[in-house]
């Protein structure tokens, strides 16, 4: 099962804009705990990891996933919203 949720919540994070702007307004990595709890999703680092490689077609290398989450917000840094980033890396830091 948390293949799959975590498969639901890569598909939902590339075509939501609703739900990454919910994410984007969390304060700390609890938060983001509590909205994807919220919403259904239950997975681990690994399987995160596992499905983003196949959305791109190869294996992650380790610290991967971390840069491509630094990248995706990208805008925000640029806009002076850096706090966002850190609190999805260190809620990625914790993430089992």
């Amino acid at each position: 099962m948390s293949l799959e949720s975590a498969r639901a919540f890569c598909v939902v994070m590339m075509s939501d804009e609703e739900f990454r702007n919910k994410l984007a307004a969390v304060k700390s990595p609890a938060e983001i705990d509590a909205v994807l709890k919220e919403e259904g999703y239950d997975f681990k680092k690994a399987e995160l990891e596992k499905i983003v490689g196949e959305f791109m077609g190869k294996t992650l290398a380790p610290g991967e996933l971390d840069n491509l989450v630094y990248g995706f917000y990208e805008e925000q840094i640029a806009a002076g919203n850096k706090e966002v980033c850190d609190v999805v890396a260190a809620w990625m830091k914790d993430l089992a």
